[in-house]
């Protein structure tokens, strides 16, 4: 801030780090550039945008359905004038004042119409190229097919997110399905399986200086799907006290068993590398803080408790990308996980609720004990006040 109260520019910091430190200006302008977002409407609004524009795509499918009588074979045609049609009405917007009344209108309805194209397109292209067979790889080539051909030129955000995370959910349906059928594999596997292969894709790409805004929908729809597969996987997988007596009785392969464990392996391995990450690098090993998250994160993932291992690690990331999203997903996600795990358990109703007491209270006890001693380094006591 300067004399006058009034906020930097980000030229102007750049400027003045660069007399400071020996920075390349250029560079870092256009990282900013590119970084910096333009002011967006609020999450609220965004959400109810998105569910509106979804309530006026299906209400527009079923305008043409009863009022052009088409019939199923047309749907695939029909579904790539909207998709034109919307892109068209997308590229005119970009070209009025952004947010005034005509350029929010024809924004909005250009996603409710690709949004429509992009639903008959799939349901079309399943009844046109299938033939009755293959309808799950069929609808997630379709659907991976036109998500690459709009992401470079429709690119909004909502659309972006939305044909990513669908695409994605249908090729997970279509490959678990295929692996169950091949390997003989129970539906528990599959969840852990995907979740070890996703997870650390999705926080490279989240953390990763290369990966640019215009991939941030990717990242983000990687995340919300680890958090889905997270969550099944506390479901459906057996708990910590269930393992011995289902492998001990042939009810679980070793091969199996290793695929089930996968999760909470490659969890901590991810968790181990955001801490470090966050904490600057391997140099914050000197910080209780790092140690202490990293023994806890091995307790947790030992426990086979992943998913509140994954919320934990969003929670970490949120707050060091400052995005308050990130950080509430994380903090809801907590909570819910560990009644999730600790319902799992087949304890009956009594144990359960005092094994949830029991989790508030260490929760609590760990909190305390963690304010007071996890924030010095291992080489400092908690007495030294002596700088730096």
């Amino acid at each position: 801030m300067n004399e006058k109260g009034a906020g930097v520019t980000a030229a102007g910091l750049i400027d003045s780090l660069a007399e400071v430190f020996p920075i390349d200006k250029d560079r870092a302008r256009e990282v900013a550039s590119e970084r910096i977002q333009k002011n967006q409407m609020p999450i609220y609004l965004r959400t109810l945008i998105g569910i509106g524009s979804f309530v006026s795509a299906m209400f527009l499918i079923g305008i043409f359905v009863v009022s052009i009588r088409l019939d199923e074979d047309a749907f695939f045609a029909f579904g790539l004038v909207l998709a034109a049609v919307a892109i068209f009405l997308y590229i005119k917007s970009r070209a009025l004042e952004q947010y005034s009344s005509l350029e929010s209108f024809l924004t909005l309805f250009s996603f409710a119409l690709i949004l429509a194209g992009k639903i008959m397109l799939v349901f079309g292209g399943v009844e046109v190229f299938s033939n009755g067979r293959d309808e799950g790889f069929t609808a997630f080539v379709i659907s991976a097919i036109f998500t690459c051909i709009t992401y470079p030129v429709y690119t909004l955000y909502m659309d972006r997110l939305i044909s990513f995370t669908s695409t994605l959910i249908m090729g997970i349906i279509w490959l678990g399905g295929e692996l169950m059928s091949s390997l003989h594999w129970p539906d528990e596997l599959i969840a852990p399986l995907f979740f070890s292969v996703i997870t650390p894709l999705a926080f490279v790409m989240m953390i990763h200086p290369r990966v640019t805004r215009t991939f941030r929908p990717v990242s983000i729809g990687l995340v919300l799907v680890s958090v889905g597969l997270g969550f099944v996987l506390t479901e459906t997988a057996p708990g910590i006290n269930q393992l011995p007596v289902l492998f001990n009785e042939f009810e679980m392969s070793a091969g199996e068993l290793v695929a089930l464990m996968a999760a909470p392996v490659m969890m901590f391995v991810v968790f181990v590398y955001l801490a470090v990450w966050s904490a600057g690098g391997w140099k914050g090993m000197k910080k209780r803080l790092l140690s202490f998250s990293i023994l806890g994160s091995l307790v947790l993932c030992g426990s086979m408790m992943t998913c509140p291992v994954l919320a934990l690690g969003l929670i970490v990331l949120g707050y060091a990308q400052h995005d308050r999203i990130i950080s509430v997903l994380g903090s809801i996600l907590l909570p819910v996980s560990l009644f999730s795990f600790t319902r799992r358990l087949e304890l009956g109703l009594m144990d359960t609720g005092l094994l949830l007491m029991v989790q508030s209270v260490v929760l609590l006890a760990v909190f305390f004990a963690f304010r007071a001693w996890a924030f010095t380094s291992a080489e400092e006591t908690l007495t030294s006040t002596e700088p730096e």
